[in-house]
């Protein structure tokens, strides 16, 4: 055998690259489209490229099975790219594309680890992003021609206007056909986030169909801002399930990445206030085939971030390392909005329960988000751990390899009697389940112990109503709904509806909870051993301690790990239990009376 013919059973095989250089793949002209896909990969310096487009895609779950010559050698790819490249092939002129499946060596870990950091520019200098959605389905070109006449509609903000189209059977039809669109798999992609966000231009295809992501960004901002408001009471099943749907999934993958890029293309660079901590949990639906990339995928989006990347190291430990340094960093425990203590998937990483695996919580943390003075801001909702954040109170160590973090507080309580779990806003509205028999157990709960810290039948009351509704506001009922952006407020001293004064206002503040994703949505109300009434999270259970951790805003549910490790424990969730969300619980420790408790988290 020839070492030609050797080359070619072995099949295409990557030379190294020089620094600060990549690849770029040379898509030859083809008049058929099922003929055969010939490319050439070339070697370029960031610098001196000549101009191409760079493709942003879903690799899918299948095997690289499909065939194309590269470089006149086998080289296999997925079926999704395979029909990409076959649409972008030009009649009679090469195309020029950054694909990363291609231009990277996917089996090189050092290779990924240098040239994942250079894709920020790589995008930023690419002339346009074409955003592959997949192969045309039956009713995919409806759903392109209906965006812009949708987004017409939502712009009325009048129920009369959207019952009149709703009660139309096309109009329902069409708008189906954009649920199935927004519901493909390259919206939960991660790595899109920086494709588009950088990109100077978008274009969007599907099968022989493009549109220009202008169009894509006017139809997103105007639903989300106006569209998704109507109410519902008097919209049949499955009217509801058509705009639910749809506004859970343009809310949920398609709306942060919209703005994102109206920042970006406004600003030049990436506001200050998407900081990692802030992008990551924005982004926290979209799904990724390395867990490393939860990370990885969203630094190109930052100038000045630390992370180095290393697609040598294991995933757990990237994670535990990242985080870590993310704690040390921070002032207080604000990264642990993460833990909201919901039933995840198995634990595949093998992760300490301290650290999160950045993936999707259903559950709204009761802890505020990093204050923003832009957006009027100026302090955190609660301050369980005191006001003063400074390091040498809430001092963080490791051990065993930063595997177990070292934590200083207080245990304060025991929780005694938990309660069901109330369902999410979307089984309420979409599956109508009940709450009222939840509402009802958890007030029995209340009003039935035999514990005197909330004295008087109204004291009851007003600690049960401010419990689940975490002593705040309600957009709707305390203030204007739609008032645009509305940092959390406590519920004043004496506010109306808390607690309800008769039957009537107690209906009012149901319905203004039934129309919010509230934190109480997915957790329990539970009473602990000193009579205090909480919200914790489902995972939550009888015997789980009450803790107050040096640094955090909210208290945290701790179960301990076994009786002969008296300070081993591993985390459940933050909570709120009434009457100790302002340093009630520690005021010897921040007058510096006692240090405190050790709390080892593993």
């Amino acid at each position: 055998m020839s070492p030609s013919q050797k080359r070619r059973r072995r099949g295409f095989e990557y030379n190294p690259l020089q620094f600060n250089s990549f690849r770029l793949l040379e898509l030859i002209s083809g008049h058929s489209l099922y003929a055969d896909i010939h490319c050439r990969l070339r070697d370029y310096q960031l610098d001196s490229a000549p101009p191409y487009e760079a493709l942003s895609y879903t690799w899918g779950d299948e095997k690289s099975a499909c065939r194309i010559s590269l470089d006149g050698l086998p080289f296999h790819i997925r079926p999704n790219l395979r029909d990409a490249l076959r649409r972008l092939r030009q009649p009679r002129s090469t195309r020029i594309i950054w694909i990363d499946a291609i231009c990277i060596d996917q089996n090189s870990a050092d290779e990924k680890s240098v040239q994942v950091p250079l894709m920020r520019k790589i995008y930023t200098r690419a002339e346009r992003v074409i955003a592959w959605l997949g192969e045309e389905t039956f009713d995919s070109g409806i759903a392109l021609d209906f965006i812009p006449y949708l987004t017409e509609v939502a712009k009325f903000d009048t129920e009369s206007i959207w019952l009149f189209y709703l009660e139309n059977y096309g109009f329902l039809r069409r708008m189906m056909s954009l649920v199935h669109l927004f519901s493909r798999p390259w919206w939960q992609r991660m790595w899109i986030i920086q494709e588009v966000a950088l990109a100077p231009d978008v274009l969007v295809v599907c099968g022989s169909r493009h549109i220009r992501w202008s169009t894509f960004h006017v139809f997103i901002i105007a639903w989300m801002d106006v569209g998704h408001t109507s109410h519902y009471r008097n919209l049949s099943r499955l009217q509801i399930t058509a705009l639910r749907t749809l506004g859970m999934l343009v809310s949920g993958f398609s709306e942060a990445l919209a703005r994102l890029r109206l920042a970006i293309r406004t600003n030049s660079s990436v506001p200050q206030s998407f900081e990692l901590s802030n992008l990551l949990w924005s982004f926290k639906y979209r799904s990724v085939t390395n867990p490393r990339d939860k990370i990885y995928g969203l630094l190109g989006l930052l100038s000045d971030h630390g992370v180095q990347v290393n697609y040598s190291k294991s995933p757990k430990e990237i994670y535990v390392s990242f985080f870590s340094s993310c704690l040390l960093e921070d002032r207080g425990l604000d990264w642990f909005r993460w833990m909201t203590g919901e039933c995840y998937e198995p634990n595949k990483l093998c992760l300490p329960s301290w650290v999160p695996d950045f993936g999707p919580r259903a559950i709204t943390p009761i802890s505020s988000f990093l204050p923003n003075p832009v957006r009027g801001e100026t302090q955190r909702v609660f301050f369980a751990a005191g006001q003063d954040r400074s390091r040498p109170l809430s001092t963080i160590q490791f051990e065993d390899d930063h595997r177990t973090l070292i934590l200083r507080g207080r245990l304060s309580d025991v929780v005694s009697q938990c309660g069901r779990i109330f369902p999410f806003s979307d089984d309420i509205v979409l599956a109508g389940r009940a709450t009222e028999p939840i509402l009802s157990h958890w007030k029995k709960m209340a009003m039935d112990t035999q514990l005197k810290t909330y004295q008087s039948r109204t004291d009851r009351e007003n600690a049960f109503w401010r419990t689940i509704l975490t002593d705040r506001q309600i957009e709707g009922l305390h203030f204007k709904e739609n008032a645009g952006w509305n940092p959390a407020q406590r519920l004043l001293p004496e506010i109306q509806y808390i607690p309800p004064k008769n039957a009537k206002e107690e209906q009012e503040l149901l319905q203004a909870m039934e129309n919010r994703q509230l934190c109480l949505n997915g957790r329990r109300f539970c009473i602990t051993r000193k009579g205090r009434f909480c919200l914790l999270p489902p995972t939550a259970s009888k015997g789980d301690l009450i803790c107050i951790l040096l640094g955090g805003e909210v208290p945290y549910v701790l179960r301990r790990i076994d009786n002969q490790s008296q300070d081993y424990y591993t985390m459940v969730g933050e909570c709120y239990v009434h009457g100790i969300m302002d340093g009630e619980a520690i005021s010897d420790i921040l007058e510096r009376k006692d240090v405190g408790d050790i709390f080892r988290l593993q």
